[in-house]
């Protein structure tokens, strides 16, 4: 008994949520508010959908390529001259790849663009889901995403390959994420959240992504009797572990476009233009300690 209290106090369950017919749905109305205040929740995988392809791609695409056609290997190198976004280097122990929806199919492997398809319209139910829980009115939906539902806002997925051999850096510096939403799938643990003033790690949920909730959401609503927590998180130092991969993710992502604003509602519930999106996202790049995208 004593054991699971303890654990209980230094671990955090994070409320469960499925998308069911195009609906997101919580255990109960008090799992809803709980997923809220955290600004991070766990969802269900569909039944159908495997992720396999989308980890083995984590697991491959820093390593050099074997010929011109291996979409699997080569991303370091590669370029991809097409996105604002492409390969990074960051200075904790993650380096990434980061490509727009619109450029999956072609820099991607065809399984893995299936995968992240499918996992992109997972993450637009639920994000239209916290609409619907928070009661943001449906006419200010398309205007506040840049047009979400049409594929006209910022889509993109985040491919994280974790570098347990560099030492004396986080596993990612804590943060909180830019946009509305975004749904990870992680292969290993490792994800903790500040809490009431602490960090946490997250017990693993079987079957379940990770969705975190992020400063747009925390913007909007700011102002709002009901209002969304951007959710603070942070991956520490990871060590090698012999005979064991190294971590692995991938995401879905949604927010903003970079040429449009963050919009908020001030306290008479009335829509207005709070600041550029790029210039917002610019600023908090400065104060994690690492550049914004060059291309953008």
């Amino acid at each position: 008994m004593t054991t699971h209290v303890a654990e209980e106090e230094t671990h955090l369950t994070l409320p469960a949520a499925a998308v069911k017919a195009g609906r997101l749905r919580f255990a109960s109305a008090g799992d809803a508010d709980q997923a809220l205040r955290l600004g991070a929740f766990n969802l269900a995988v569909p039944e159908d959908l495997d992720v396999t392809a989308g980890l083995a791609f984590c697991r491959s695409f820093y390593k050099p390529a074997t010929d011109s056609h291996d979409r699997y290997h080569g991303h370091r190198e590669h370029g991809h001259p097409d996105s604002k976004l492409g390969y990074e280097d960051r200075p904790d122990q993650v380096e990434q790849l980061q490509l727009e929806s619109f450029l999956w199919q072609r820099y991607l492997p065809g399984e893995v663009t299936t995968v992240l398809r499918r996992m992109r319209e997972l993450t637009l139910d639920t994000l239209y889901g916290v609409f619907d829980a928070i009661g943001i009115p449906e006419e200010d939906r398309e205007l506040v995403t840049g047009g979400a539902r049409k594929d006209t806002g910022l889509c993109y997925t985040t491919v994280n390959h974790y570098r347990a051999g560099l030492s004396d850096r986080s596993g990612i510096v804590e943060h909180s994420d830019s946009g509305f939403i975004t749904t990870i799938c992680t292969d290993q643990p490792g994800y903790e959240i500040l809490h009431e003033g602490r960090w946490l790690p997250v017990r693993e949920r079987a079957g379940h992504f990770t969705v975190n909730l992020g400063d747009a959401f925390r913007v909007l609503t700011r102002k709002l009797p009901r209002p969304v927590t951007a959710v603070y998180h942070r991956v520490p130092e990871l060590r090698p572990d012999a005979g064991a991969p190294d971590r692995s993710s991938f995401t879905v992502y949604m927010g903003p476009r970079y040429d449009m604003s963050l919009y908020q509602y001030d306290t008479q519930g009335e829509l207005r233009e709070f600041q550029g999106f790029r210039e917002f996202s610019v600023e908090k790049a400065g104060k994690l300690g690492y550049e914004f995208h060059s291309r953008i």
